[in-house]
């Protein structure tokens, strides 16, 4: 018996997310797991087709023709076609694709499959599937390619939908050869969706030029996002957009025109907010699916778009196709559902598919009805029937881990994540009801298992509780207890043979902290068959007292074992092996929990990669493995050897998650990891790998027994309801646990979960809590009145000690130790937490003190000046590394050998001297010898500098010399820095003289004392003084000891000099001095007399009087030797104070100096330093310049590649060409010869007769063709319908030719059999005709794709030119730029002029000439005194000039007068009056006169006025008039500016629709009547050149009759 025939599908349930489609008019497939399902829509049945690889990937399908292609999900995958009905292999092709296809697509015309693969290659890809041949790829075309459809009328159309992009790949072809052209669409931008431009920030980091560029580079413009396309009947493609758009775009000129524009005023409010997700044509017009639960059917007249029809969904769809004969829509959402409608028939949309869509966790067989239970991660539990109907489903609304059913109740327990065990009745398969819960863990439920009996339900979490529970419904599914377990529970099998036996189970334990999935202890123990009682206990707190418990220890870690009977199964991913454990027999004779080492009994190896888990059929003849694979594997336990397998899930989407047997071990069911599928199989084993009849019919009827006993019970279960209602016992008893919990908090500190989140176990605990508060209420209450007895004697103790010494409170000697530890423990954690922050500290001090002072070889540091704020900073230097040392020795190694070489060739230039400009020129004439002796010798010419390598070699000589540089000023600086410590000394030397003046002199004055600041002296900073610390310092014991051994020498060492008398009288004596002060003259007082402080004065005597006398003298000369004293100690004082000015001042000006010398140095530092970043930017330029060379040079390369390729296949593609025009010009002529040779042919019949079969010979029957498809521009979105395709031309033609070669057109005279053979003839010609026909179509098309190539090598050539001449052009610059260096010149200040010239972006460029200041004051001078020359003699020469023109202006003016003279003269010598003149002259009254003229002329004034007005108020109201005629045609040229727009697309659509249907029309007629043409020129050069050979045989019959008739003078001759 075959593995076919041993393992039959049943049937398969799951829903992909994939696509669905038609396979014929009535047919649906889709993939499901490993599978493909075909669904019937009229009949609703389904059938499955298993995938020959591994797994099914992208799917596709065409109902016209009948096929349907796959990819399997596999490395190298192979994609296999295949026909429908009859699922025939038509061919399976092989590419080059590594890991997956992403879409496949069938054309209609041809037997043309497209594929886009992914990662790495993304090629698009087209085959002919008939001969399972590759006809051309395209590497990395399908980079974001999700979907691909052919052209419906064109299949050498290809659209290509990416996530952001739109493609249309034109097939291009030359007899066999073919060609994918890709025409990118330019999608069209979002309104105000532009980022905004970057601003480029600052930065000063020459390298951040690429960060520069990239910000000033061009913002990124948001475009719609394509989601979905179809074809038109036009060929054009609609594209709906995810913001809302749609777009109809022509593949041709790839104009895109927006039909619905979501932003627009006008648009449709259905459409504003919808997301296109499915377009398709149908029903007249277009089906558009959005993200919402609504349809819409669109019509376009024009560029209008009308809604006509719109559905209300049960959800959203995402996918809507339309059958062949565009007769049905049918739309699919990703949860499961399918929709079907039929315009035709109905409007309402039917339901025909409710399948939940998502993994599937678990499933279980029940009953003998064998149906299946299934268990999703969404936490829906479904009901599915034998054949694979979905019967009922019941969301749990939790997350759940597995499901198990029960052999002797209809009813499935589910394990939750959150610890539960849920129990649901499945008797009413229409309601399924959660009829009771357990709660038993705080984590998920791992393990759940019913034994073959149905009485037991084992179940484990993470912790190391096995709990059991009564399965029995008239038990109310109670928890029998829990058994302690070693180890966490990987596998969990229970065994009971016949009936009333003890249940064994086993359950394969692993560590608890190790995370792998392998134990290697197994712990079995026996329930039993009776129930607990007996032997078999348990204890308060749950436990089950079980008395045969037994662990095994094995070898290797197991990842699965499974009990059997009196053996065990396990797999050992190790080892990659099955292995048979066999129980000893005296085994279970052994005391309980005894410990046992268990091996092996035999080994067979497991081929398949991956873990593998077990499972025992219940009849214990089968062993199931499954596992990543995705193989099911059936082995008998006899022998453990593979007997059958079957490929049911993928392996690429993990392979099989769980596998369950039914009861009577005919069926298997399994769920796949992450496919989404469930599948059902039936075995078919052979009779000695199923267990005995009888066997099975007992264990039948003993459930049969169980079911009738409890199932009853189980239908009256109530709908479990998870509020309670609480009654008032509860209340109270609640009320009194609550307190007596309180009290055992405050005695025990237990404490316990609210009840509503407690486990089993802790409800059980709190259960024995209440009961021993009730057991011992009276001994708790008498404890409690001592306890408030002693609570009072403690609080009156309390205030009695407040009053005793804190020593008599030491009485508990064992705390104190216990505190005084813990307090030690907490002063050693918090002193190693402080030494540890003291370590970081000094540890982050190190760092930054070696890194920031120890690297440098001269200290950072300053000079102030002592009278200002001036300062003076030096240089800081680290000390060169040894590369840097060794790079300027080998620079200086490599100068001294070219300047070698340079003399020995007798170069004129001396390189030796230093360049000139580099530091001399930064300086004047008092600092040049001293900047020239740092100068580097060996430093390169700026104008020699030609390779990079010199510049490069220039750099390092140059930070040299500015190396040398600083440390040449260091030096100076260090010597300033020494002078200014003895300047202090010196000052505060003369300080200390000043205060002994001071002193002298009792002034009380504050005198200047300099000091060094910290960056004078930045050492001082490392040093820490005592003042600076504010904290107490922490000494320990040895230092405390030591710090009182040097207090106690001190106090002795002071007690031993206490009594010395020598030094007592010294002291008193001489003040503590041996020496002789000198004697203060300021301090000397002389005393009065005593007579003079006794008596008056007027009772001295006279030598007392003498005495006073002498007394004041001697003050007087006292006073004044003070004095002269006094000033000699404020002159020396001042003078004193005088050199510490003088001598400070002149450091000052030291530092000034060195000041200006530093400027100097600096100058020339950062010359030199700007002459390095000169160097490096034109290195860098150089390196850059290299990289877009290499880069040119890569891309030539390409290109010459792709040239080579392209002239390669251009040669073949000639070679094609040639050789099929050569083919078309045999069958040319052939086809004249049979022309030529018709005649001949028919040379024995008479001339009419031959004549009259010519004419026939040129007759053709007419035969019917196809119009081009008329269409129709008033709605663009008409459906597509495809006919059969047409017969070709010659078999059309032949066929109508059987009517004229009927015998009835045989004409008078003819016989049959030249009939026939003519009608043979005239068919060879017609079929020759065909041919040509044929052929010059193939041959037009193979010219213009040579054409079309010849253009290709054409562009390619030239843009080969373009990079050679960039290549050139690049290759110039970079010569240029090293032949042209930036020269820096430094020019002296005030010395050197140029010209005038206005700096700006246009004469940046400008050259310049330099000329020192010398040369121009010169010219300025001669300029200056050619001036003064100049003006003095045009200053004489003005004078001049100036009385000149006076004279002839005033003989101008006298001229003049003389002629006005003369001329008045003649006017009064001819004056004559008018009469009106002589009416003035002789009126009385002239003024009476004139105000009568003003008056008429002032009355005409008003008159002119009048009218004015009068013309004025006309012209306005025609100004009226024309205003509004102005408004109106303003209106009415706005309305028709707005429909402006939309005419002129309608006109130019139907301008392209007219000259699309014109253009075939007159293409055709053009082409019949050029067909005609030349058949016509071809008849007539036919006649033409059978006439020539008429003549031509008419000439030689009239030679040779001449010949004859009139012999030549030879022949007589010779006659």
């Amino acid at each position: 018996m075959s593995e076919g025939e041993i393992l039959e599908i049943s049937w398969i349930q799951g829903f992909p997310r994939d696509n669905v489609e038609f396979v014929d008019n009535d047919t649906v497939c889709y993939a499901c797991g490993s599978h493909i399902c075909f669904l019937n829509l009229k009949t609703k049945k389904r059938s499955v087709f298993q995938s020959p690889g591994n797994g099914v990937g992208a799917l596709t399908a065409n109902g016209r023709s009948g096929t349907f292609a796959f990819s399997e999900k596999e490395l190298d995958p192979s994609i296999f076609v295949y026909n429908f009905p009859q699922l025939e292999l038509k061919n399976e092709l092989k590419g080059n694709t590594q890991l997956d296809y992403t879409s496949l697509t069938l054309s209609d015309g041809e037997p043309f499959l497209a594929s886009c693969s992914s990662i790495p290659d993304f090629s698009i890809t087209l085959w002919n599937w008939e001969k399972a041949e590759l006809i051309c790829t395209r590497p990395q075309g399908g980079r974001d390619v999700i979907y691909l459809e052919f052209n419906p009328m064109n299949c050498l159309q290809l659209c290509a939908l990416g996530t952001t992009t739109l493609t249309v790949w034109n097939i291009e072809r030359c007899g066999s050869f073919h060609l994918l052209k890709p025409s990118a669409v330019q999608l069209p931008e979002i309104p105000d969706a532009s980022s905004e431009k970057p601003t480029p920030t600052s930065t000063k980091d020459p390298n951040c030029i690429s960060q520069i560029l990239a910000a000033l580079t061009e913002p990124t413009v948001a475009t719609v996002t394509p989601s979905t396309v179809c074809w038109t009947v036009t060929s054009q493609l609609c594209v709906g957009c995810a913001e809302g758009y749609l777009l109809l775009v022509d593949p041709q000129s790839l104009s895109i025109s927006v039909l619905v524009d979501p932003t627009a005023a006008d648009a449709i409010p259905e459409l504003k907010n919808f997301y296109f997700q499915s377009v398709v044509l149908y029903s007249n017009g277009l089906v558009a699916v959005g993200k919402e639960s609504v349809m819409h059917c669109l019509e376009a007249k024009g560029t209008q778009i009308s809604i006509t029809q719109t559905w209300q969904l049960e959800r959203s769809v995402t996918t809507a196709v339309v059958s062949p004969n565009n007769s049905t829509l049918l739309l699919s959402a990703n949860t499961g559902k399918l929709y079907v409608l039929n315009a035709e028939k109905s409007d309402q949309i039917e339901k025909i598919l409710d399948v939940l869509s998502g993994n599937f966790l678990n499933a279980a067989l029940h009953s003998d009805k064998n149906i299946c239970v299934s268990l999703r991660d969404s936490g829906v539990l479904q009901l599915w029937s034998s054949n694979g109907t979905c019967l009922a489903s019941l969301p749990l609304e939790t997350d759940v881990t597995n499901i198990t059913c029960c052999p002797l109740a209809h009813y499935a327990a589910v394990g939750t994540a959150s610890g539960k065990i849920l129990f649901i009745d499945l008797n009413f398969q229409k309601q399924l009801r959660l009829v009771h819960e357990v709660y038993l863990y705080h984590t998920a439920v791992d393990h759940l298992a019913f034994d073959q009996e149905g009485r037991y339900l084992l179940c484990s979490g993470l912790d190391s509780h096995l709990y059991v529970l009564d399965g029995r419904p008239s038990a109310k599914f109670s928890v029998l207890g829990y058994i302690e377990v070693p180890g966490r529970i990987l596998s969990l099998s229970t065994q009971c043979v016949n009936r009333g036996e003890d249940v064994k189970a086993l359950a394969l334990c692993g560590s608890q902290e190790d995370k792998k999935d392998e134990g290697s202890w197994l712990l079995m123990f026996f329930l039993p068959f009776k129930g607990i009682g007996g032997s078999f206990s348990v204890d308060r707190t749950g436990c089950l007292n079980i008395p045969k418990v037994f662990k095994f220890k094995v070898q290797v870690p197991l990842t699965s074992c499974i009990l059997g009977v009196g053996e065990a199964f396990g797999y050992c991913h190790r080892k990659k092996s099955l292995q048979r454990f066999q129980f000893p027999e005296d085994t279970f004779g052994l005391s309980s929990k005894k410990r046992a080492h268990l091996n092996p009994k035999n080994e067979v190896a497991f081929q398949l990669p991956g873990r593998a888990t077990l499972l025992l059929s219940p009849d214990c003849m089968l062993l199931a493995s499954v596992g990543r694979q995705g193989i099911l594997q059936l082995r008998p336990t006899s022998s453990m050897e593979l007997y059958c397998e079957l490929r049911c899930h993928s392996r690429r989407l993990g392979g099989i998650r769980s596998v369950s047997f039914s009861t009577d071990s005919h069926m298997v069911v399994t769920t796949g990891q992450d496919d989404g599928s469930v599948l059902c199989t039936n075995i078919s084993a052979e009779a000695e790998y199923m267990s005995p009849l009888q066997r099975r019919l007992i264990r039948a009827q003993s459930l049969k027994t169980s079911f009738i006993s409890e199932n009853p019970i189980l239908i009256k279960f109530p709908v479990w309801d998870q509020e309670t209602p609480v009654t008032d016992e509860q209340t109270e008893e609640t009320k009194f646990g609550r307190a007596a919990s309180i009290d055992v908090i405050e005695e025990d500190e237990h404490n316990f979960p609210p009840a509503s989140t407690s486990t089993w176990l802790e409800k059980r605990h709190e259960e024995i809590v209440k009961e021993d508060e009730i057991k011992y209420a009276d001994v708790k209450k008498r404890l409690r009145e001592e306890m408030e007895d002693l609570r009072k004697s403690v609080q009156k103790l309390m205030l009695e000690n407040k009053t005793l010494p804190i020593k008599m409170f030491n009485l508990d000697v064992e705390g104190q130790k216990r505190m005084d530890a813990r307090v030690e423990a907490e002063v050693q954690r918090v002193k190693a937490e402080i030494e540890q922050d003291i370590l970081e500290k000094q540890y982050q001090r190190d760092v930054l003190k070696r890194e920031c002072w120890d690297s440098f070889l001269i200290k950072p540091r300053s000079i102030n000046a002592f009278h200002s704020k001036s300062a003076v900073q030096n240089y800081p230097l680290k000390a060169r590394t040894e590369k840097e040392l060794e790079d300027i020795r080998r620079v200086q190694n490599m100068r001294m050998i070219e300047k070698a070489a340079a003399k020995l060739i007798g170069l004129k230039k001396n390189n030796s001297e230093p360049e000139e400009g580099h530091v001399a020129e930064s300086a004047d004439n008092e600092g040049l010898p001293a900047l020239l002796a740092h100068a580097n010798v060996y430093l390169y010419d700026q104008f020699s500098m030609q390779t990079v390598e010199q510049r490069i070699n220039q750099i390092i000589l140059l930070q040299d010399l500015i190396y040398d540089i600083k440390m040449a000023f260091n030096s100076d600086f260090e010597a300033l820095f020494k002078r200014k410590l003895k300047e202090i000394k010196f000052v505060v030397d003369v300080n200390k003289n000043i205060r002994d003046i001071m002193l002298e002199l009792d002034i009380q004055q504050t005198l200047w004392e300099p000091s060094l600041t910290d960056m004078e002296w930045p050492e001082r900073l490392f040093i820490v003084e005592d003042s600076e610390i504010e904290v107490e310092k922490y000494l320990t014991p040895e230092q405390k000891a030591e710090e009182e051994r040097l207090r106690l020498e001190k106090e002795a060492c002071l007690a031993a000099h206490k009594d010395d008398s020598r030094q007592r009288a010294l002291n008193d004596m001489m003040g503590g001095v041996l020496e002789v002060k000198k004697v203060d003259i300021l301090k000397v007082e002389i005393s009065p007399p005593e007579f003079s402080l006794t008596k008056p004065p007027i009772q001295w005597s006279e030598e007392e009087k003498k005495v006073y006398k002498e007394y004041e003298k001697n003050i007087k000369d006292l006073i004044e030797e003070k004095e002269k004293y006094k000033r000699g100690l404020e002159f020396e004082m001042k003078k004193l104070q005088e050199s510490i000015k003088e001598s400070t001042e002149k450091f000052d000006e030291s530092l000034t100096k060195l000041f200006e010398k530093k400027l100097k140095f600096t100058a020339a530092i950062y010359q030199e330093e700007l002459k390095i970043s000169y160097l490096a930017e034109s290195v860098h330029m150089v390196e850059a310049m290299n990289r877009q060379e290499s880069e040119l040079k890569l891309k030539l390369e390409q290109l010459l590649a792709q040239k080579v390729n392209i002239e390669k296949d251009l040669s073949g593609y000639k070679d094609t060409v040639e050789q099929f025009q050569f083919d078309y010009e045999n069958i040319l002529a052939e086809d004249k010869n049979l022309d030529k040779e018709f005649r001949k042919e028919f040379a024995d019949l008479p001339k009419f007769l031959t004549d009259q079969l010519y004419k026939q010979f040129k007759r053709r029957p007419r035969v019917q063709r196809l119009r081009a498809m008329s269409i129709d521009g008033s709605n663009l979105f008409k459906p597509i319908r495809l006919s059969t395709p047409a017969p070709d031309g010659l078999s059309q033609i032949l066929a109508a030719m059987e009517e004229l070669d009927a015998p009835d057109n045989m004409p008078k005279g003819l016989t049959l059999p030249f009939w026939e053979r003519f009608c043979v003839v005239r068919n060879t010609k017609i079929e020759y005709e065909q041919k040509i026909k044929v052929k010059g179509l193939e041959l037009a098309e193979m010219q213009a794709f040579l054409e079309r190539r010849i253009n290709e090598d054409n562009a390619a050539q030239e843009e080969i030119k373009q990079h050679f001449e960039e290549l050139r052009s690049l290759r110039n610059r970079r010569n240029k730029y090293l032949m042209d260096p930036v020269i820096q010149v430094v020019l002296p200040q005030g010395q050197v002029e140029t010209s005038t010239i206005d700096l700006k972006a246009e004469t940046a460029e400008t050259d310049f000439i330099l000329l020192h200041k010398k040369v121009v004051d010169d010219v300025k001078e001669k300029i200056r005194k050619v001036a003064e020359q100049k003006i003095t003699y045009m200053e004489a020469h003005g004078a001049v000039r100036k009385e000149i023109i006076q004279l002839e202006w005033e003989h101008r003016v006298l001229d003049k007068k003389i002629e006005d003279l003369h001329e008045k003269k003649k006017e009064i010598k001819m004056l004559r009056l008018s009469k009106e003149d002589m009416e003035v002259l002789s009126m009385k009254d002239p003024k009476a006169h004139e105000l009568e003229k003003i008056s008429k002329l002032e009355k005409s004034i008003a008159f002119m006025k009048q009218t004015h007005k009068r013309a004025i108020h006309r012209r306005m109201k025609k100004v009226k008039q024309i205003n509004k005629k102005i408004s109106m045609i303003a209106d009415k040229s706005a309305s028709i500016q707005k429909e402006l727009p939309e005419m002129q697309a309608s006109v130019a659509e139907l301008r392209h629709i007219y000259e699309a249907s014109a253009t075939e029309a007159n293409e055709a007629a053009e082409r019949e009547e050029r067909y005609q043409e030349i058949v016509q020129r071809r008849n007539l050069r036919d006649l033409a050149r059978a006439k020539s050979d008429e003549l031509d045989q008419l000439r030689k019959e009239v030679e040779r009759l001449e010949r004859r008739n009139f012999p030549s003078l030879d022949q007589l001759k010779y006659n």
